[in-house]
């Protein structure tokens, strides 16, 4: 025994000081404890036949209170032991020799180490429910740690070891999330067999328990409210939209939506904290929602109010490798009604469906040539147009439009009025195919104004930047 635990010593020896230094002290003084009075005698556990006296001594070297040597246990397991998927090994003796076990050896083999620095451990049995819903009928085990009398916490560190998928153990990055669990958290995966060990004022019966919405260590991990998820869970209230792991140590959730789903025309606030330098972005649709729209608060802090306009989906996303969007929450849109898209109008008349059925948009040239989105809307409307003709505005190309066609698509030999005020160029003609035509009306206050029954092709605004020089284009048709 003793040189089968002097050889793992030798090999953790340097991760576990690392870890005691950085991690103890980040660490010290910063616990929560609850009351609970002594329960023992609780539970049978395999005869050990090893002294872990010199063992637990080294791993809790430099330990001064009782929470600083259940940590330092717990992340020796965690670091140290992985999940036995054969489910042969459930004693401490065996866990310690292969290195492996279930969570009966886990909790045995911590009771163990604890017991032999003078810290006393309580193993609790009972049934645990995983992030899918399904209840291990088989049963589990996870431990309660006192820190001082009648005081201590729960932990598992089964859980924060790792995870099995399809028959294969995966270590964990971060065993934290189960230690030091709080007991409203704790019971919403993990229902103990005596209620003493519940710690929570309303017991949750055997009923309840495989009722309750499964739950994901994810929330935590994004900085959602324990009590605020214990509630809803309870009063089976809770709606969160799906998260994604990529998001892990790069941002807090400080205020976002609680529902799966979203309506569009709602306006929706979005407070995120961010941990890294990544770029973040709201989509949905084809909007787009970019870390430059959003308010710098300081410190990391990110805000914004966003509307859904669109069906489909809104993800939160950030910016990985290849610049591709990585998903960090993902919410379904509720099927919109009219009185959905009439709020929709009232902010964003563009991304109206009359207005998403329409080819060529250029929302951004036309409100710079006097034509806003609501006029826009309005004229698209009006004269029922599927798609509008090509703009440009680019220096000297600039004009204040009072009356043109807003289709693309126009009608051989129908008469056309095209009305505006010049903002620069010297000369201006409209251009069929070859044909040109300078019989411009031009007002006392510079309005331009011509009527064109144009032939099958091309009808195009022209303009002459400069005296002397080339015509560029400013708007494009089609006669057909």
């Amino acid at each position: 025994m003793e040189s089968r635990l002097s050889d793992m010593m030798k090999k953790c020896a340097f991760v576990m000081l690392l870890q005691l230094v950085a991690g103890l002290q980040a660490m010290a003084g910063d616990f929560k404890e609850y009351y609970k009075e002594p329960l023992p005698g609780e539970y049978a556990m395999h005869q050990s036949h090893y002294d872990y006296a010199d063992f637990a001594r080294k791993v809790t070297k430099g330990c001064k209170t009782n929470y600083d040597k259940i940590k330092a246990i717990y992340k020796w397991i965690c670091n140290n032991i992985s999940y036995d998927t054969s489910y042969q090994i459930y004693s401490a003796d065996e866990c310690v020799d292969k290195g492996k076990g279930v969570c009966q050896a886990y909790c045995e083999l911590f009771f163990h180490l604890a017991k032999a620095v003078d810290v006393d451990v309580e193993i609790i049995s009972g049934y645990s429910k995983d992030r899918r819903g399904n209840i291990d009928k088989g049963g589990h085990a996870w431990l309660f740690a006192y820190t001082r009398a009648n005081y201590g916490f729960l932990l598992d560190p089964t859980w924060g070891a790792g995870t099995v998928e399809n028959k294969k153990f995966y270590k964990n990055d971060d065993c934290w999330v189960w230690f030091d669990v709080d007991p409203e958290w704790m019971i919403l995966s993990h229902l103990p067999k005596n209620q003493h060990y519940q710690l929570v004022k309303k017991p949750v019966s055997s009923k309840e328990f495989s009722q309750l919405t499964p739950v994901s260590e994810l929330w935590l991990e994004y900085g959602l409210d324990v009590h605020e998820i214990y509630e809803k869970v309870r009063s089976n209230s809770l709606s969160l939209p799906e998260f994604f792991t990529r998001g892990e140590k790069k941002i807090e959730l400080v205020d976002f939506p609680r529902s799966k789903t979203l309506r569009v025309g709602e306006f929706y606030p979005f407070r995120i904290r961010m941990k890294t330098a990544d770029e973040f972005n709201i989509i949905n649709g084809n909007t787009y929602c970019k870390m430059a729209e959003w308010s710098n608060e300081g410190n990391g802090v990110y805000s914004v109010s966003f509307m859904p306009r669109s069906e489909g989906d809104l993800v939160l996303c950030l910016k990985g490798s290849a610049d591709l969007w990585n998903t960090i929450i993902k919410y379904g849109i509720k099927p919109p009604t009219q009185a959905d898209w009439n709020k929709v109008e009232m902010h964003y008349p563009l991304d109206t469906p009359d207005m998403k059925r329409v080819k060529n948009v250029n929302a951004s040239a036309w409100k710079r040539a006097g034509i806003d989105e609501r006029q826009l809307l309005r004229l698209v409307r009006e004269q029922q147009v599927t798609e509008l003709p090509n703009i440009f505005d680019e220096e000297g190309q600039q004009l204040q439009i009072v009356s043109v066609p807003m289709d693309k698509n126009l009608k051989a030999g129908q008469s056309y009025t095209f009305s505006f005020y010049p903002k620069s160029g010297v000369k201006w003609a409209m251009v069929n195919n070859d044909d040109w035509h300078n019989e411009w009306t031009v007002g006392d206050d510079g309005l331009h104004q011509i009527t064109v029954a144009p032939a099958a092709g091309s009808l195009t605004l022209y303009v002459m930047v400069k005296e002397g020089g080339s015509y560029w284009s400013c708007i494009e048709y089609e006669v057909r």
